[in-house]
């Protein structure tokens, strides 16, 4: 009996959806991995390419009534279509609503933003000169929109001295002209006058997407104070644009650049293990092995990937970005091309396991200025013991 057309119809969309997932999945991974930008700029177009030729199959199958091949092809086809009809009906809306009714671990104690709208209150201003302009002035494009968060986390076997302790992290600055150096200037005024002097400043990474910018590092992260030390890790983007000099720059700023390494340092009277993870990108992590067991770790790791890292080296707080929280995030479905091994399972907030927590910043900019429904982000960090 044959299938009506509106159902038939459907069921291509649904497999097109499926379809759509597995190969963005795999854009993801690939997108993870410390690969030559060439390939996966590459990589990113075949995948595009691969999505849309869906319909050649599709389309024969609606018009004709039958697959184009014969024997084997025809029969792969088929088979591949089941496929992305179970992933596009089952899996995919499954994913969807787990991360759309996922709650916040037992770590959230308090949350609470306010929002800057940077362009209604500077104008054109902090737009600049960087590539993508055209991007930053599309409709309802929020990279203007910064969002000031303040997280109160209970974290498992914090020091007691640590009751309290306050932590600016920042991550994804990407300098590269667009925004604007005014807009950074405004967002570090706000941080200024909301929190002048948390206990830790830590920086999570992806500082430049130009050689030319790195003359804003001193001048503008040099700004930022912090009672007890300020810590830097490196991203993927500065991996291209001379990573010695961004070390050097960050340290002439008065940051501690942890690589991948680890220092003990005596934060609000306390000894601490700080731990840095650039990995990928950067290699061998951290040995940890002649690290002090008994002192509490955190951890400034670029990528929330490494979370199991962390929980496999007793890490207590691990901070993140990278992943921007997608940038774009479509409603009802959220985050699509995340670039992470484990998709969008990580792609934005706080995350707890096994005596770990993770926290996962949107960053404040990215190379490709464009967000939807996915504000830049600053966070203010208060650590309480877990009960």
């Amino acid at each position: 009996m044959p299938v009506p057309l509106p159902l038939l119809a459907v069921g291509l969309f649904a497999a097109w959806v499926g379809h759509a997932y597995l190969w963005t999945s795999l854009l993801n991974y690939v997108y993870a991995r410390p690969y030559p930008k060439s390939l996966l700029k590459l990589w990113r177009l075949i995948t595009g390419f691969l999505i849309l030729i869906f319909w050649v199959p599709a389309l024969a199958l609606l018009l004709k009534g039958s697959l184009p091949g014969e024997g084997l092809l025809a029969a792969a086809l088929l088979v591949y279509g089941a496929v992305c009809l179970a992933v596009g009906l089952l899996l995919y809306p499954a994913i969807n609503l787990y991360c759309l009714f996922r709650k916040s671990p037992p770590a959230v104690v308090v949350e609470k933003t306010h929002t800057l709208d940077l362009r209604k209150e500077l104008g054109d201003e902090v737009i600049g000169s960087g590539k993508g302009v055209r991007l930053a002035r599309l409709p309802y494009n929020c990279i203007f929109q910064v969002d000031f968060t303040e997280l109160t986390l209970a974290v498992p076997n914090l020091p007691a001295a640590w009751d309290g302790l306050t932590i600016l992290l920042l991550s994804d600055i990407h300098f590269h002209g667009t925004p604007s150096r005014a807009f950074y200037e405004r967002v570090l005024s706000e941080i200024e006058t909301r929190w002048p002097t948390p206990d830790l400043v830590c920086l999570a990474g992806d500082y430049v997407d130009t050689d030319e910018h790195h003359t804003w590092i001193g001048p503008l992260l040099g700004r930022l104070k912090a009672k007890d030390g300020k810590f830097a890790v490196l991203g993927n983007h500065d991996l291209d644009h001379h990573p010695d000099t961004i070390r050097a720059d960050l340290a002439a700023a008065g940051y501690t650049v942890l690589g991948n390494g680890w220092v003990e340092a005596t934060v609000r009277g306390e000894r601490c293990v700080l731990v840095g993870h650039e990995g990928p990108w950067f290699t061998p992590p951290a040995d940890l092995s002649k690290a002090p067991p008994e002192l509490f770790r955190l951890c400034i790791s670029h990528t929330p990937d490494q979370f199991y890292w962390g929980q496999t080296h007793r890490v207590g707080l691990m901070l993140c970005g990278h992943v921007h929280g997608g940038q774009i995030r479509v409603p009802f479905i959220g985050s699509i091309f995340v670039p992470s091994v484990y998709g969008r399972r990580f792609d934005m907030g706080v995350f707890e396991n096994n005596g770990t927590v993770m926290v996962v910043g949107r960053g404040l900019s990215g190379k490709e200025p464009l967000r939807f429904r996915c504000h830049p982000q600053v966070l203010w960090l208060t650590l309480k013991p877990a009960r």
